[in-house]
């Protein structure tokens, strides 16, 4: 079997080399069925096991471990919504916390695009590793950008006018006509002439969210994953003895045609 599988690859890796190319003219089809009604159970050998059940148990029973693992607590209920939500603030201020801790020049804001929140809430109690993978399960890495003012007002007017985004403490605007009025970053008013730099999701970075005008930014990619990130600042918290907590606290807030 091995020196089969070796011959097959062989095969594959010769066909880009060569002049002359070949198409399927024909297939045939079998069906095999697959069945959970008999689920490999502790109870049974590994010689009673099908083949496929003696390779996936064992990564099956490590990765429920590991996904049931309790690593924290929420004090309270976190949940997401639009403008700004207890849950969403306190993504964006684990991600600053945690890239705080990194041998980077310093971060003046960090966001997470609303789309990229999968579950509606945390609640309170027990948070597991699974409820984080839950809540972040794509595999996006958190980069870094230098902004103009100008630049950054835009993006943070693009943000307000699809209802407003998760953005860390320190950065505070009306959201007003669609846009990002009254701008502060770290207190002051944003100021054009200065860069400021952002940490956000590589899908933004390159594109996504319909960020295209993003993508000519150079990035510093930090090499984390913000999903592990959001894991070690529950890990960090519990070691700290502090449960994981967040509250609105006008960040966002709507300006007066939704009063």
């Amino acid at each position: 079997m091995k020196h089969y599988l070796f011959a097959v690859l062989g095969i594959i890796l010769t066909f880009p080399a060569c002049q002359t190319y070949y198409a399927p003219t024909g297939a045939q089809t079998k069906n095999v069925r697959v069945s959970t009604a008999e689920p490999a159970s502790a109870s049974r050998t590994v010689a009673q096991l099908h083949p496929l059940d003696e390779l996936i148990v064992p990564y099956r029973q490590s990765l429920d471990e590991r996904m049931n693992s309790v690593i924290g607590e929420a004090k309270v209920r976190l949940y997401k919504e639009r403008p700004e939500s207890p849950l969403g603030n306190w993504m964006a201020d684990a991600i600053q916390n945690q890239v705080n801790k990194l041998d980077v020049n310093p971060v003046d804001v960090s966001i997470q695009n609303y789309g990229g929140i999968r579950i509606p809430e945390i609640s309170e109690g027990d948070i597991t590793v699974g409820k984080i993978f839950e809540l972040m399960p794509f595999d996006n890495m958190l980069v870094i950008l230098e902004m103009s003012g100008l630049m950054t007002q835009r993006f943070f007017d693009h943000m307000a006018a699809d209802g407003g985004w998760p953005i860390s403490s320190g950065a505070n605007f009306v959201l007003l006509e669609g846009r990002a009025q009254q701008l502060t970053i770290g207190g002051e008013t944003i100021q054009n002439d200065r860069t400021y730099r952002i940490a956000l999701p590589d899908y933004i970075a390159n594109g996504g969210g319909d960020c295209d005008f993003l993508r000519e930014l150079a990035q510093e990619n930090t090499g984390l994953l913000i999903r592990d990130m959001l894991i070690q600042e529950v890990v960090d918290q519990a070691e700290a003895g502090s449960p994981i907590s967040a509250r609105l606290d006008g960040r966002i807030r709507w300006g007066e045609e939704q009063d």
